[in-house]
């Protein structure tokens, strides 16, 4: 008997298990993929045949907003995207003719200025250059550095020029990026890529970057400008993303 009662007791247990299980109400996933990496929150599922009381289980007084920051809805008219490519254009081309000036290609302007928690959004136009300069990370070149960032997707719309994106590869001399405050986590600059894919890019192209991938800019003479969409995919704190 002392032999069997072990036996019983898990016997009896497994029994109440599969009981349980098959008793307990079936759940629906209300939403698919990237349920193998566990990414779903549980407010994603919900039980058979319960209504939703709140949209997606979200909204609720109780909880906190998904989104704080949001921008409201914001609509940017081509016509203001080809203004602002003129505007910086002729602003590149006042500064190259001016004492001092050259050591950077890129120009910032136009209608887009978001930055919010998750994403920023903003224009820049990168001019050509004749002559080398030293770079960022002292190199001597007609090109600015390439950038690496390892906590952003970055998403391009080209909105005005042609040009290449060398994307890939490895940057040669790389090199932390520094600000007034010391060294900035994640964010690399330097040149040249080894390596790397060529895109040609014009006016409507897109492209996406994934985080921690170097690329830079080769704009063709006339320059190009570019709507960039940086994604924070939360590796890191918001304010070092350059």
């Amino acid at each position: 008997m002392k032999r069997t009662f072990p036996l019983i007791v898990i016997a009896a247990a497994i029994v109440g298990y599969l009981g349980g299980r098959t008793s307990r109400p079936a759940s629906q996933r209300l939403v698919v993929g990237h349920v193998n990496d566990l990414s779903l929150v549980e407010k994603a599922f919900a039980q058979a045949g319960q209504p939703e009381a709140v949209r997606f289980g979200y909204g609720s007084s109780r909880d906190p907003s998904l989104a704080p920051d949001a921008p409201p809805p914001t609509h940017w008219d081509i016509n203001e995207v080809n203004r602002a490519h003129a505007q910086m254009a002729a602003r590149a081309a006042k500064a190259a003719t001016e004492a001092g000036s050259g050591s950077s290609q890129a120009f910032g302007g136009g209608p887009v200025h978001l930055q919010t928690r998750n994403f920023s959004m903003y224009m820049l136009y990168r001019t050509h250059r004749e002559r080398p300069v030293l770079s960022l990370t002292k190199v001597n070149s007609v090109w600015d550095d390439a950038e690496q960032h390892a906590g952003v997707y970055d998403f391009y719309v080209f909105t005005g020029g042609t040009g290449e994106m060398i994307v890939g590869g490895k940057i040669a001399n790389e090199r932390n990026l520094h600000d007034k405050d010391g060294l900035i986590p994640g964010e690399y600059r330097g040149q040249p890529i080894v390596g790397g894919q060529t895109f040609k890019v014009k006016t409507g192209d897109w492209l996406l970057i994934p985080p921690n991938t170097p690329h830079q800019p080769k704009p063709d003479v006339g320059g190009f400008s570019y709507m960039i969409m940086k994604i924070n995919v939360g590796m890191y704190p918001w304010a070092l993303v350059r």
